[in-house]
């Protein structure tokens, strides 16, 4: 049995990985685990509190992220996984079952984030009034470059509309096709 497809949707906050990791599982009829659902999910069972507090409910949804990806790989069902995804966080998708990785990493001038970001409404737990502080020194650092990690690697300037129904006819080329014969 061919290795499932992972779809591994990455940028900056704002840059619109929500947007293009949503459209794409409806399109292509794949499960989405995106790191602010299971982050407002633990807002609304264990609280919300300061920006520390946000933090560490994030390190707990990038963990259970990572714990559903690995189930459904075991299991050979391919996913769509979306969040800020941090350069250091690349060796946790090599430490996943088995997969065929495309990753699609969303960009947009600094200028166009902030403006997104600061007029999205959010559950209050993520605190985006004092996050939004952080942005331009974590767009300067490239703290959310596509991450390395072995596959293809599809980058989306996200300023400009996005044609998602190509791209999605792309991945559904790559999840249909064979991956390429080992060699011996």
């Amino acid at each position: 049995m061919d290795a499932p497809l992972l779809v591994v949707v990455t940028g900056m906050p704002s840059s619109g990985k929500t947007t293009i990791a949503t459209a794409l599982a409806e399109r292509l009829r794949l499960p989405l685990v995106a790191k602010d659902d299971l982050k407002e999910s633990l807002f609304e069972t264990l609280g919300h509190g300061d920006v520390a507090w946000s933090g560490r409910l994030g390190d707990a949804a990038y963990d259970l992220m990572f714990a559903l990806a690995r189930t459904m790989l075991a299991a050979r069902v391919p996913l769509i996984v979306e969040a800020n995804f941090f350069a250091g966080q690349a060796t946790r998708f090599i430490t996943l079952p088995e997969h065929r990785l495309v990753q699609i990493h969303c960009d947009a001038p600094l200028a166009v984030l902030l403006e997104r970001y600061a007029a999205r409404e959010r559950h209050p737990g993520h605190n985006d009034g004092e996050k939004i502080k952080e942005l331009p020194a974590r767009h300067a650092s490239g703290a959310h470059a596509p991450l390395d990690v072995p596959g293809k690697t599809i980058r989306l300037d996200t300023s400009e509309p996005v044609d998602v129904a190509t791209l999605a006819e792309s991945l559904r080329a790559l999840h249909l096709a064979a991956p390429p014969a080992s060699e011996p």
